[in-house]
């Protein structure tokens, strides 16, 4: 059996959701999705929710007051009435009659609870839940509530389960749901919280330590401190440049050593998380936002923008929505299971969210001897483990036991070979869903910073503008500090090496109404190097800065910028470190009397403007070179070394501490030399070589020159919900790379990028698009009926409401 879960997340929190891929051969006994839903040969009938909604009264239990729920002829929709709450339920209601499905399984995953429904093949990924503590956290969440966000929660909640009352009535059940054969539960505000808990966790969980304590297991601290630095060697552009006024921590402690039990213990960490469905856990960096105050502008106004790079599937992550009501106007885009918005506008103000990246995983191997069962050293004593333990439903199969220990710093997640227990900042208590409702209320900034100033995990960057013209950026959320220990390795659990404090709000990344007239994140690195406090190291998905270059290069160079501008800027596809490295390569091979094939190659660069588009030889070129080259370079250290789905340890471009590595090389002729050899390597030798073995490559691969494009090598696939190949949106040839602005985040097949554009010009035009559509039902004309748009770099119109629509809902009171 084959299945695979797509989990989208990220904003930033944004970043943010997760929904199940069923496909291949049947789950105990049930047909395959992917077949049974494909429209060429499926026989489930579909029609009943295939449609078009139709204007009509809808009664609704419990509903406090009417509420006009339009759509427009793109499927947005537009929500309105007299009671915010009441509002609030019909937004329960509209997201779950278009991604019930999916929200059943966003909540599913998170509580370790995809077993029961889907089969053995996802117990690994329940048991990796229930030993982090999803299900806990959100319970903790849930009791931390405000009383007037528990009263949102309870009233989308009722909107949710009347629409699950209404399908069922009607016999119009996600088709999904009936083939898998079984009721999805009534929605409850604790099933908000894990929607929550786990957007935090694919935008937040890494194993970073994991692979840092692998790798030093291999060549040691000194040799893997110089491939995966803390701070970056290439030049970077952090938007909170300095000067700062606080203290520094410690230095590293360059003393760390991996135990042979350690090292077993690292082995099956990795192996969990290869175990996981794909984007469960944070594994590359995603997002771009920018600010830009009237002086920069044509029209005088401010203008932000915004595009969040996700996991791209059918539906899409985000549900697009806009709700009125008396003290209550906002508009954009929400993650189904959630009641508000994650990313978009009021009447005042907008903002956006891109991923800080810095570290929030910490892993410690705990103490423990045989004299001392049930028990571990910390603080001078042994203490007893709290114990949690669950009966995991297998479908099919008999109930599977579980027992979770948990330590002082966390949960127990093996003690295979040692005990190691992580302290994942997305276990702490974080009021999202409360500071998300108090943005959507905000005009100004001092509101905005105010709503936002509780915010813990996962950190984002909240890029800012208002009506009123001012601009900011900052980044709230848990930064913690510690006094002992290497936070980016596996530390001693003996309690030396805990979080001792956290960085004060004051001194966390932050700026207001900048000198430049601009601000912009692309998950660079926030700070300078000058920051004296640690956030994290170069490997810590803090993106190589490619992306922020080519933000900060177009808006230096645009000071009268437009609408039409910022969708330049969102769609374009050059690649910043082409710009840099190309003119370098190609002077290095000129020098060398290079094979004629080889200078044919060369010429093509030469000629080339380092765009990443469809039909250019040279980007291909380009990308398969780096490809050889990064091998060639690093490969030497990184012999043995196990490198399985979900780890940092690949060898690729997506390694961003090695790209920024292999610049830094490259541009500074330098010469270094690799485990096993007495005579150092010169770069420029390197990358000869690499060149030359991508011409062979690409002749074998695609024929003469003349055959030779990107587009030929690489493409974007937006997967289905269901499996189904017919129902998902390619593959097809793209342009784009990991690092253009407009990301193909991947290799050479890429299923993430920028899962939603917005742009708001206060003075002027405002435009939004999503890859996607907003019904998750395949054959309704809303299913992916903004691809097209999206894909050719067009937008619609994005405001509080959307003109006059084509179908409208009024929800109803239900008579006693």
């Amino acid at each position: 059996m084959k299945l695979r879960s797509v989990l989208a997340a990220g904003v930033s929190l944004v970043g943010l959701a997760a929904l199940v891929v069923v496909q291949g051969v049947g789950v105990g006994g049930v047909p395959p999705l992917g077949q049974a839903l494909d429209p060429a040969t499926g026989v489930m009938n579909l029609g009943s929710r295939a449609g078009l909604p139709r204007t009509g009264s809808i009664a609704l239990g419990g509903l406090g007051s009417p509420v006009t729920v339009g759509f427009s002829k793109d499927g947005i929709a537009s929500i309105s009435g007299k009671s915010q709450l009441a509002v609030y339920q019909a937004i329960g209601y509209v997201e779950a009659r278009n991604r019930l499905f999916q929200m059943d399984l966003i909540r599913r995953e998170a509580a370790g609870n995809l077993a029961a429904i889907l089969g053995p093949s996802y117990l690994a990924s329940d048991l990796f839940e229930l030993r982090l503590g999803l299900v806990r956290t959100a319970e903790r969440n849930l009791a931390a509530l405000p009383p007037a966000s528990l009263a949102i929660l309870k009233a989308f909640s009722a909107g949710v389960n009347d629409a699950i009352s209404y399908d069922k009535a009607h016999n119009a059940l996600p088709t999904a749901i009936r083939l898998l054969g079984y009721t999805p539960a009534p929605w409850t505000p604790l099933d908000s919280m894990l929607v929550q808990g786990f957007m935090t966790q694919m935008l937040d969980y890494t194993q970073t330590p994991v692979d840092y304590s692998i790798m030093i297991s291999h060549v040691g601290f000194a040799q893997t401190m110089k491939l995966f630095p803390i701070i970056a060697p290439n030049a970077q552009n952090p938007y909170d440049p300095g000067p700062y006024h606080f203290q520094g921590t410690i230095p590293p402690d360059p003393a760390v050593s991996i135990s042979p039990g350690l090292k077993t213990a690292l082995g099956q960490l990795q192996a969990q998380a290869a175990a996981l469905p794909p984007f469960a856990i944070h594994t590359f960096s995603n997002s771009n936002n920018w600010a830009v105050s009237g002086s920069r502008t044509a029209n005088g106004r401010p203008l932000l923008a915004g595009d969040p790079h996700l996991q791209q599937t059918l539906p899409s992550i985000w549900y697009w929505l806009s709700a009125s009501a008396p003290g209550l106007h906002f508009s954009g885009v929400t993650v189904p299971g959630l009641p508000v918005i994650l990313i978009g506008r009021n009447r005042n103000i907008v903002w956006s969210l891109t991923n800080v990246e810095n570290q929030a995983t910490f892993f410690y191997n705990e103490k423990t001897s045989s004299s001392h069962p049930d028990r571990y050293f910390y603080n001078g004593s042994w203490v007893r483990y709290h114990y949690y333990h669950y009966t995991v439903a297998v479908k099919g199969k008999s109930p599977v036991s579980l027992t979770v220990p948990v330590a002082a710093q966390g949960p127990v997640m093996t003690v295979r070979g040692a005990t190691v227990a992580v302290d994942w900042l997305g276990n702490h208590t974080s009021p999202d869903l409360t500071d998300l409702i108090g943005v959507t209320h905000a005009t100004n900034w001092s509101q905005f910073k105010a709503a936002i100033s509780s915010w813990f995990a996962p950190t984002q960057n909240w890029a800012f503008a208002d009506s009123s013209g001012q601009i900011g950026l900052m980044s709230p959320g848990g930064y913690p500090v510690f006094r002992h220990g290497d936070p980016w390795t596996v530390m001693s659990g003996t309690g030396a090496s805990d979080i001792a404090g956290y960085i004060p709000p004051a001194a966390q990344p932050q700026v207001y109404n900048p000198p430049a007239g601009y601000v912009f994140t692309a998950n660079q690195r926030p700070v300078s190097a000058s920051y004296p406090y640690y956030i994290g190291t170069s490997w810590d998905f803090y993106t190589n800065g490619y992306r922020a270059d080519e933000i900060k290069s177009f808006l230096a160079a645009h000071p009268k910028l437009t609408t039409a501008g910022a969708q330049q800027l969102q769609n374009s596809v050059t690649d910043y470190l082409a710009t840099k490295m190309v003119p370098w390569l190609v002077a290095t091979v000129n020098s060398s009397h290079p094979t004629p094939q080889v200078a044919a190659a060369t010429a093509l660069l030469a000629r080339w403007n380092d765009q990443m588009t469809v039909s250019s030889p040279a980007a291909a070129i380009w990308w398969t070179f780096l490809t050889n080259d990064l091998k060639q370079a690093f490969g030497p250290w990184f012999k043995g070394i196990p490198q399985p789905p979900n780890s940092a340890l690949d060898l690729n471009q997506i390694n961003s501490a090695l790209m920024e590595d292999l610049q830094v090389l490259n541009l500074n002729h330098a010469r270094f030399t690799p485990p096993g050899s007495a005579t150092p390597l010169d770069a420029a030798v390197i990358a000869r070589s690499a060149l030359t073995a991508t011409v062979s490559q690409l002749a074998k691969q695609l024929g003469p020159v003349s055959k030779w494009s990107w587009g030929r090598l690489h493409s974007r696939e937006f997967t289905s919900l269901t499996g189904a190949a017919s129902l998902a949106y390619g593959p097809r040839s793209s342009s784009g790379d990991t690092w253009t602005v407009d990301a193909a985040d991947g290799l050479l097949l890429s299923e993430a990028g920028p899962s939603w554009r917005m742009i708001v010009n206060f003075g002027g035009q405002s435009r939004a698009i999503y890859p996607g559509g907003q019904s998750e039902n395949p054959l309704s004309p809303w299913y992916g009926n903004q691809i097209p748009y999206w894909w050719n770099g067009r937008y619609l119109a994005f405001g509080l409401n959307y003109g006059r629509p084509i179908a409208t809902w009024t929800l109803e009171p239900r008579s006693a």
